[in-house]
């Protein structure tokens, strides 16, 4: 699949959550929760939009971080190989050069031969 759909569904879909997020929160706006916190050992009541905006603005953040460590990780990938990829392209140039060298030589060696027999 091309890339740039593939980027534009992603985008879609999160804005369709979004959007599905905003509208549950539009309609159980007023709506309390109650729940329990084992750190504290209390039960505490709250407003479910304050809830959910703090899961979402929490998940989201954690999303982020979570992106970001692995393009680290992959812009580091990516720089090991280019290094390597680096490395094998001088190995071939010096390949090369060796290669080129050896064939000078070679002409040399066969016109000092063919030079020789001449002489004789």
């Amino acid at each position: 699949m091309n890339k740039t759909i593939e980027k534009y569904m992603y985008l879609l879909i999160e804005v369709l959550i979004v959007i599905g997020f905003v509208i549950f929160l539009y309609f159980n706006k007023n709506t309390t929760v109650t729940f329990f916190c084992p750190l504290m050992q209390k039960m505490y009541v709250t407003k479910m939009i304050y809830l959910a905006l703090f899961i979402f603005l929490l998940s989201h953040t954690a999303g982020f971080a979570l992106c970001a460590f692995f393009k680290t990780r992959v812009s580091a990938l990516v720089d090991a190989y280019q290094k390597r990829h680096e490395n094998i392209s001088i190995e071939k140039d010096t390949d090369k050069a060796k290669i080129a060298a050896l064939e000078a030589k070679i002409a040399t060696l066969e016109t000092a031969l063919n030079n020789a027999l001449n002489n004789k």
